[in-house]
């Protein structure tokens, strides 16, 4: 979800500018932007969608005592190629793609190593009001650290990108995205 990150850096960066292909074209958008349609784009901007609603999720849950108490976080598990995520590329380049990245470079992850991830999400004690809407990410090829790493991969919330940050834009995403739903 961050330009500014590694991964984020290849390709054309994530960015949704003002939700005008959202607002505009509602369902029919090829990118909330206005942009055409480009996988590496579309892939970029969903997880920064993730991080901006998870965001105003929390900003919503912390106005009601009844659900004040309640974490909304997000969380990157790392590369895991070996999973049916890259289906339609070509199965020679993922079988290369998954031994690089996992076995000799060591950035990837195992399908197992992701599951620490959500496993570390799932059971960790936070606070709402220090740890809601935060966005966790390994470290890549945390796996390389040994069993002991095992689900305890974050060292806290990770920064987000200057986008994500913008509460404004995720109240307005979180609007739009209800009127497509029909929500409201």
């Amino acid at each position: 979800h961050d330009p500014a990150s590694p991964g984020g850096a290849q390709g054309v960066p994530a960015g949704l500018g003002d939700l005008k292909g959202l607002q505009e074209q509602g369902k029919a958008c090829e990118l909330l932007d206005g942009s055409p349609y480009n996988p590496d784009k579309a892939y970029k901007d969903s997880k920064l969608c993730n991080v901006l609603f998870t965001r105003e999720l929390q900003r919503r849950l912390q106005q009601n005592t009844k659900t004040s108490n309640i974490v909304a976080t997000c969380f990157n598990p790392g590369l895991i190629v070996g999973t049916g995520f890259f289906r339609y590329q070509n199965q020679a380049f993922t079988k290369v793609f998954d031994f690089a990245a996992t076995d000799l470079f060591r950035v990837g992850e195992t399908p197992a190593w992701g599951g620490g991830c959500l496993s570390y999400m799932v059971t960790k004690t936070v606070d709402a009001a220090r740890d809601g809407g935060a966005f966790y990410s390994s470290p890549p090829g945390s796996s390389k650290f040994g069993d002991a790493a095992y689900g305890n991969q974050f060292n806290g919330p990770f920064p987000i990108s200057v986008e994500a940050q913008d509460n404004a834009k995720a109240k307005l995403l979180w609007e739009l995205s209800e009127r497509e739903l029909g929500i409201v």
